[in-house]
């Protein structure tokens, strides 16, 4: 009786011992499988970005940037009296008693 009680109990231990190596097994092959998973998302994720900014400059190279500078001038004019009227208006806008001649002043 005391050897059947101790075949039992040996089996059962191995029986526990090969289930437990099945489980680790299992773990291990999980863990690999999810290494793989976050590797292969990583260079998705990696190529996904490098293709929108090559992209991106690819865009921005179509179009001709030119620089331009605008420069202001201030023209300042004394007057007397208080119904004195200034005009500093380049172009066809004139005071009411302004004489406008279209020829000249332009082509200069």
């Amino acid at each position: 009786m005391k050897d059947m009680l101790h075949e039992e109990l040996v089996t059962k231990d191995r029986e526990l011992t090969e289930l437990l190596v099945q489980v680790v097994q299992n773990q291990r092959n999980n863990a690999k499988t999810l290494i793989k998973l976050i590797v292969i998302l990583s260079i998705c994720f990696t190529v996904i970005i490098a293709s929108m900014i090559v992209g991106f400059f690819w865009y921005e190279s179509q179009f001709e940037y030119v620089d331009t500078y605008t420069y202001s001038e201030e023209t300042t004019q004394e007057v007397d009296g208080d119904n004195a009227t200034i005009n500093n208006i380049e172009g066809n806008q004139y005071n009411d008693n302004a004489v406008h001649n279209e020829s000249e002043g332009e082509g200069e």
